[in-house]
């Protein structure tokens, strides 16, 4: 690995370390340094499909290194559109955004919500019946564009949050569901969530927790260790990004013993098929295609391991496998 002090230069709020591009399974690649800032050499913790896994001995961020270009990321994600499509719930079925809409519900003041990564937009038709008058999404898939303009008719914008000419204090809430770890720029994409924020609304994200039980107990093995969720966030350097950016953090609760909602996870195995061969397990088919009926018990499940980990949050033992994270623009 290349030295972190070698080449050090500023690119979209991120230290890239050098310009050269490798090649990993015939993705590329780059080296990069810590989304935060820092420029101690990083520590080295694992390698993992011959991507390795280092840390920022200043704040804690995680992050792999070479990391996969916007490109390679895009081509995976193309690669595992059609399997998450099919795992995806019934577009009437809105249980799992049931608690962040009644969470957001306070903050309706224009009535205009903004989903970054919003896939085919399921949650954008749940904020609609929920009664947002204006939902919008962004989205990097152009696949997953044309399905949620021809099914739903929802105003979409493809590309990149960072590449986006979006309008400025005006949006009441911005969500980010399992997004923040894929991005290429986590700071540089928090920041500009900033700027299309009304002075008051707020940012709603969720993304796997690093130092957390589950993680400790797998290590490596963890679920969620894929090359395209680049960076990996704990509680308190999720709460210095946002402070850095000039959010006010209302809320943070690090929940649960999953780390992704199970159609990531599926999407997640079916991807790993461009880097490795790593088929997604069988039983996977049999709870898609009974998904619906399922879904009311999976959730309730759910929330009872959340409840343990939400009450020692409230004491600031964060160590649930998912942080959830409301955080306000100041008026």
């Amino acid at each position: 690995m290349i030295s972190q002090q070698d080449h050090l230069e500023n690119w979209r709020g991120k230290l890239i370390v050098n310009q050269q591009v490798t090649t990993i399974h015939g993705l590329e690649a780059v080296e990069i340094g810590c989304n935060l800032g820092h420029d101690a050499p990083p520590i080295h913790l694992w390698d993992k499909d011959e991507f390795g896994y280092y840390r920022c001995p200043e704040c804690g961020l995680v992050w792999v290194n070479p990391q996969l270009t916007d490109e390679s990321v895009a081509h995976i994600y193309a690669k595992g559109f059609t399997s998450k499509l099919k795992s995806k719930p019934h577009p009437t079925n809105f249980l799992a955004y049931r608690r962040p809409l009644k969470r957001l519900a306070p903050y309706r003041q224009y009535s205009r919500l903004l989903d970054v990564g919003c896939f085919t937009g399921h949650f954008l038709l749940a904020a609609r019946e929920a009664g947002w008058q204006q939902v919008e999404g962004t989205e990097i898939s152009s696949q997953a564009i044309e399905y949620a303009r021809e099914q739903y008719h929802l105003t979409l914008h493809e590309g990149d949050l960072l590449s986006l000419d979006l309008p400025s204090d005006a949006f009441d809430a911005v969500t980010l569901f399992d997004v923040i770890e894929h991005v290429s720029d986590p700071l540089g994409t928090l920041r500009r969530v900033y700027q299309l924020l009304r002075p008051g609304g707020v940012l709603y994200l969720d993304t796997p927790h690093f130092t957390s039980l589950p993680r400790f107990l797998f290590n490596k093995e963890w679920s969620v260790f894929f090359p395209w969720h680049r960076t990996y966030f704990s509680a308190n350097n999720m709460s210095l990004a946002l402070e850095q950016c000039g959010f006010r953090v209302r809320d943070l609760r690090a929940v649960g013993i999953f780390p992704l909602s199970r159609f990531n996870a599926w999407q997640s195995y079916q991807a790993a098929d461009a880097i490795r061969a790593a088929p997604a397990p069988q039983k996977h088919t049999w709870i898609r295609q009974h998904r619906n009926t399922l879904r009311p018990y999976w959730l309730g499940f759910k929330r009872m391991t959340e409840l343990p980990f939400e009450a020692l949050s409230r004491v600031g033992i964060h160590i649930g496998a998912k942080l959830v994270v409301y955080a306000e623009k100041p008026d």
